[in-house]
């Protein structure tokens, strides 16, 4: 379990009509596919939409998939509907409104959010150099921007996506040029290979990255890295004197009232909707919880709730919390159909903007119209060899009113 934490394996890039890969803990080895947990007893009835039942789309998207649970929030024309199948973990716990799981890369739209809104503020710009703000972090040159970060054009290497097994990140450890961050590097790699729960800095994170050569010169390329996030946290907290988890509470669960929404680290608690991967025998691997990538949580460490989550991303699409002009700039595809931190999609009856998410076990999505008429979002408790094609599912749930 232990090698699958250590060992991420992402997408390399956008792909529309999906949106960007997602930081993503690469499913043990298995020879065979486990069956789905058992589902409820007795199931609530079918909502649907015009005849069309969104919960059997949901019960048969996971049960194909082989997930032992599955949740879902859909809104179309101001109406949510909540669906649940299956359940939270491999011990029968049910799945409600207010399950918690981790949303991986569907942190990126927010993170951009409060960039964007510190840019508001006049306390960052999005053209700054990053090397400049951050220095003796990122090599001076070629100098980053702020907007590359948020844009995944700035060439930066994903330590935690295109490095595969520990024996490579001790060779990254070993390029190091400062003894205290090869020593630190070094301790969080053997606590975690002994199995201890321990997260990795962010400052180590980005120093593995610049260990490697860019991928190519900044705004010449698209190029999804999770490093580039790790990196919008440093500078939000450089920028601002706050943590990334002070800025998420006062910015935008205070403002939209929401209840479940908190980010690792700090908050390290277990969610409730377990992830796991396919192990030996025929096994899950419980991965829920094994942290060491997360670093300061700008590159997927945010825990909600469907509802939570939607709301969210139905608030940063509509502008509700950025200023017009810094909204639009967000809403611009760059390249990839990838703006700043989230991606544009066309689904079958709508354009809409989000994210995809997994890691440690667990798949996601998050869409919401151009307009705000409908959104999506969806998780599943497994990840796999195969990908679950939550854009698939989301097209179904999204465009089921025609």
């Amino acid at each position: 379990m232990l090698s699958v934490a250590l060992a991420l394996a992402g997408c390399g890039g956008a792909t529309p009509p999906a949106a960007s890969p997602a930081l993503e803990a690469s499913p043990a080895a298995s020879a065979s596919t486990p069956p789905a947990a058992g589902a409820t007893a007795t199931p609530p009835p079918s909502p649907s939409v015009r005849g069309f039942s969104l919960q059997a789309a949901l019960d048969a998207a996971r049960t194909a998939y082989g997930a032992p649970g599955a949740l879902a929030v859909v809104s179309v024309g101001g109406t949510r509907t909540f669906l649940s199948s299956g359940t939270a973990d491999t011990a029968g716990t049910p799945i409600t409104a207010t399950t918690r799981f981790r949303i991986a890369s569907i942190t990126k739209p927010i993170v951009a959010a409060l960039v964007l809104d510190a840019v508001s503020r006049g306390e960052l710009g999005l053209d700054d150099v990053v090397g400049s703000l951050l220095p003796g972090v990122l090599r001076p040159e070629p100098a980053v921007t702020v907007r590359q970060l948020l844009d995944h054009t700035s060439g930066i290497f994903d330590e935690t996506n295109d490095v595969s097994t520990p024996a490579d990140i001790e060779a990254d450890i070993a390029r190091l040029s400062a003894p205290a961050l090869r020593a630190e590097a070094t301790d969080t790699l053997q606590r975690a290979l002994a199995g201890d729960r321990v997260v990795a800095s962010d400052r180590v994170i980005v120093a593995l990255s610049e260990t490697h050569d860019r991928y190519a010169p900044p705004g010449a390329a698209f190029h999804y890295s999770n490093t580039n996030f790790q990196l919008a946290a440093m500078l939000l907290e450089k920028a601002t004197g706050r943590p990334l988890a002070d800025l998420l509470r006062t910015r935008i669960v205070g403002p939209l009232g929401l209840r479940h929404t908190t980010i690792a680290p700090p908050d390290l608690a277990a969610p409730e909707m377990r992830g796991y991967a396919p192990a030996d025998g025929g096994t899950l691997a419980d991965l829920t919880d094994d942290l060491v990538w997360l670093g300061n949580g700008g590159n997927g460490g945010i825990v909600s709730t469907a509802d939570d989550l939607l709301t969210m991303l139905e608030a940063i699409v509509a502008g509700d919390l950025l200023p017009p002009a810094l909204r639009r700039e967000m809403l611009t595809p760059v390249l990839e159909s990838y703006g700043l931190g989230i991606g544009e999609s066309r689904f079958s009856c709508v354009t809409g903007w989000g994210h995809q998410g997994g890691v440690n076990g667990q798949a996601s999505i998050a869409y919401v119209a151009s307009d705000g008429s409908r959104g999506a979002v969806i998780a599943m408790n497994l990840r796999k060899d195969t990908d679950p094609n939550l854009y698939a599912v989301a097209d179904t749930l999204l465009c089921a009113a025609g």
